[in-house]
């Protein structure tokens, strides 16, 4: 055997044993050549498919339009094309395949046959089907937990609202009295300390009132967002010095309750993220309602961050990872903008729909 026909052996042993498949179609759609690797993929013997059959009758019925499509764009001047899609073989059975097809013609451009690459992603499309039911149980998972979280916040602000902050209410009123009662030698001896524990339970009780509120902010329900994102910022600001504007147009139509919870919990986590990590004094939360979306945007002027680095600080919590789920649940979006020294904002959109 000469060089030539050696070299011309093991090319024809590399295509016929490749790892994936090669093959090509006419112009009629003829499968014109096919190497081994494919025809043991689909069951075949290369009598039984090679100048016998029409490559499209390989393809499921389910994919056949789409690759027909592709080949005719291939055979009237398109110079190359990929698709996945679902070959069937001789026993019936189906796989996935990824087709990398090309076109040969001649000197005048007139087509010849095409020249395909076959590579069976059957694995690929299988991890692909777990990883979507996995992200799938992961946001059923992620949404249980926010409306646990929702439910038990509730609970708890009741249960301070209508238990701690009656009682505390009651001592204080009985504290009262008790001043009111003692004679004016008694109150000239224990009247200060009385005054002290006044003080520090009315201190309390308003307290508890701004804890419950930040759990579950009945004014949410009662005279929706646009109210209670005023009162949480008065009660930042007073709380923490910063200093928070809140802009929105009103009247502001109402939406609906798990839109406007989770627009709220995304302003009261924008603001904490603030106070922790950025430094700033001053905060602008501007909400606007559209015709088909709601956004809310918490703008501060601190230090900011290298957002094309990093997802950054304001990210790197529970907190807004939760928010985020919530949001996708409604069909909403979370977006985080910030350049170091820029100071940040975090953007969350919702749709209007009831």
């Amino acid at each position: 055997m000469s060089e030539e026909e050696g070299i011309a052996a093991e090319l024809r042993d590399l295509y016929e044993n490749a790892p994936c498949g090669y093959h090509s179609v006419g112009p009629d759609g003829m499968v014109v050549r096919m190497n081994r690797t494919e025809l043991s993929w689909l069951g075949y013997a290369c009598a039984e498919l090679v100048g016998r059959r029409r490559y499209v009758d390989a393809v499921s019925v389910r994919c056949r339009r789409a690759y027909q499509r592709a080949f005719e764009a291939l055979r009237d001047g398109r110079d190359s094309s990929e698709i996945e899609t679902e070959l069937v073989r001789k026993d019936g059975s189906v796989f996935d395949a990824l087709l990398r097809i090309g076109t040969v013609r001649d000197r005048g451009g007139i087509f010849l046959n095409t020249r395909a690459t076959v590579v069976d992603i059957t694995a690929r499309k299988r991890a692909e089907t777990e990883a979507r039911r996995y992200a799938a149980r992961l946001r059923a998972i992620s949404q249980r937990i926010v409306e646990i979280q929702e439910s038990e916040r509730r609970n708890l602000s009741a249960e301070l609202h209508d238990r701690i902050g009656q009682d505390l209410s009651t001592i204080n009123l009985n504290l009262h009295i008790i001043r009111d009662l003692l004679p004016a030698n008694l109150l000239g001896k224990v009247g200060s300390r009385l005054d002290d524990s006044i003080g520090l339970v009315e201190g309390t009780v308003e307290a508890v009132r701004d804890v419950a509120g930040a759990l579950r902010p009945l004014v949410l329900d009662d005279y929706g967002l646009a109210v209670t994102l005023r009162s949480h910022a008065e009660q930042f600001s007073a709380r923490t010095g910063i200093r928070v504007v809140v802009e929105a147009k009103d009247p502001v139509l109402r939406l609906r309750q798990e839109a406007e919870m989770a627009l709220f919990r995304i302003g009261q986590e924008a603001l904490t993220n603030v106070l922790k990590h950025s430094q700033a004094d001053q905060v602008y939360v501007t909400l606007e309602v559209g015709r088909e979306e709601v956004c809310l945007t918490i703008a501060d002027n601190g230090c900011g961050f290298d957002a094309p680095d990093r997802l950054g600080h304001a990210t790197e919590g529970l907190g807004l990872l939760i928010m985020q789920e919530r949001l996708r649940a409604l069909d909403g979006s979370l977006r985080i903008e910030s350049r170091r020294g820029g100071g940040t904002r975090v953007i969350a959109t919702v749709g209007r729909k009831r």
